[in-house]
């Protein structure tokens, strides 16, 4: 790769680069947003930058979730408005183009379905799985070079699992992938069909890339990532517990957390770390699912409720200020009102801060999709409003010992909230707290300041800032 003197233009290969626009959409979890910023910094290697307006775009890309219905029907809606990009009817011929835009579709949804996208689907391009991120560079090259209708879904065949984390946003927060995969196999999820396998870097190699953002980039908050991150570093002779110890003694490291946990693996060494560790956060998501025994031994879940509320009840101990969120699944296949009144029963024996809710949709090749089941959208979603309405009612009052006390937070961004602008942060214990700035134009991004709460609800937190550190502790 050269760079050709006299104009903007990059020169790789035999190819000319000049600058272009790429626009990406992001759907699902966390370690989609990772994979995203992990193309655009490949992509910023073939001379694009990002933009905010599809239609200013040279390249489109999605990058897509198969985990939740709502974000499948999002994409594939998405997906059809780009006709218009390339004037593209139901009778034209893939010859008739508005302009040179390519358009791609990447993730889990292309993993397992690429080849039947670029099927179907006169406007894609090519499509890529999530294996294959960092060949992007390759694929885009190969589309600019006139190669069209082609899909990558090839898995990483290597024993070993090693990267380096990319940044591009110019943030002191990261992720920090740790762990791909999963071996779970539980009876609704598709991730292991998405994903793959169980694969972990080595501790040395996270520790080391962890190092390099705080002293070269500025993080100063990492995120570790990994479809179950509990499970990082077996089949090295490592843990996830080891890992965060030794990520606590990074200078200028302020703050650490991670995602997502699964309760059958979370050890007693992971709870001890949790009160010896300074700077991982106040926080856990252990996703619980159910809170009945039969609906999870449906789901393969390897564990009961007693085990669960046993696994809160010690992490509570060995770090007082904890709080725990989760995820909820209502109405699985054949769920009785007996085992929905568990999941009720749990809201208030648990007490989580907040929860993340969903009705169960099924999914292609998934275990739960092959049972016969008895339920309709009406009752899953009676059952889902009756979860997140009990939930609410606990978290308000959750929220309410809140207030009078002063939490460190790191502001993320600002916005107007009924005309007014506000600043918003997030605590250790990932509750988000919204403030005004004592002077209007007053600069407070990414600053690290002390605020005392005012006011709370289940949903929202106010406070006014007490002491403002500015970037860096």
């Amino acid at each position: 790769m050269e760079h050709n003197l006299g104009n903007s233009s990059l020169k790789v290969g035999d190819m000319e680069f000049p600058p272009r626009k790429v626009w990406m959409k992001t759907y699902g979890c966390q370690m989609n947003y990772h994979d995203t910023e992990r193309i655009m910094s490949h992509l910023s290697e073939l001379n694009f930058t990002k933009t905010d307006q599809q239609s200013d775009a040279d390249l489109v890309i999605f990058n897509t979730c198969a985990v939740r219905d709502l974000a499948n029907q999002k994409f594939y809606s998405h997906l059809g408005e780009t006709k218009k990009l390339k004037n593209i009817s139901s009778t034209s011929s893939l010859g008739e183009l508005k302009k040179n835009v390519i358009v791609a579709a990447g993730g889990c949804i292309a993993q397992t379905e690429g080849k039947e996208l670029i099927s179907k689907y006169k406007q894609l391009d090519f499509a890529f799985g999530t294996d294959v991120i960092d060949n992007i560079g390759e694929m885009v090259y190969r589309a600019y070079a006139g190669e069209k209708k082609f899909s990558v879904t090839s898995w990483d065949k290597s024993e070993n699992y090693s990267i380096e984390t990319k940044i591009t946003q110019g943030s002191p927060m990261a992720f920090v992938n740790i762990i791909k995969g999963c071996d779970k196999f539980c009876s609704y999820c598709i991730v292991p069909f998405t994903r793959g396998r169980e694969k972990s870097r080595r501790l040395e190699e996270v520790v080391k890339d962890v190092k390099r953002l705080v002293e070269y980039s500025g993080v100063q908050e990492v995120m570790l990532l990994g479809q179950n991150v509990n499970s990082f570093g077996k089949e090295n002779g490592e843990s996830l517990a080891q890992l965060i110890m030794e990520l606590d003694r990074i200078e200028g490291l302020q703050r650490l957390r991670y995602t997502t946990s699964h309760p059958y693996d979370v050890t007693d060494d992971l709870v001890e770390a949790h009160k010896s560790a300074k700077k991982l956060a106040n926080h856990l998501h252990l996703p619980v699912q159910s809170g009945s025994n039969t609906v999870l031994q449906r789901m393969l879940r390897e564990y009961t409720i007693e085990h669960y509320l046993g696994l809160i009840e010690k992490m509570r101990k060995a770090n007082p200020e904890m709080i725990i969120s989760t995820d909820i699944i209502a109405g699985f296949p054949n769920e009785t009102e007996e085992e929905h009144e568990a999941t009720l029963k749990l809201l208030d024996d648990a007490q989580f801060d907040f929860i993340y809710a969903y009705a169960y949709s099924s999914r292609k090749g998934t275990k739960a999709s092959r049972m016969n089941d008895v339920l309709n959208d009406d009752i899953r979603g009676r059952r889902l409003r009756e979860i997140q309405e009990k939930q609410l009612k606990i978290q308000a009052n959750i929220r309410q010992q809140m207030v009078g006390k002063t939490y460190r937070i790191l502001v993320e961004e600002k916005g107007l909230s009924k005309g007014v602008l506000k600043w918003t942060g997030r605590t250790s214990c990932s509750r988000l707290v919204h403030f005004e700035p004592p002077v209007a134009d007053q600069d407070f991004q990414w600053h690290w300041v002390d605020v005392e709460i005012l006011s709370a609800t289940a949903l929202s937190t106010q406070g006014k800032i007490i002491k403002d550190h500015g970037k860096t502790l």
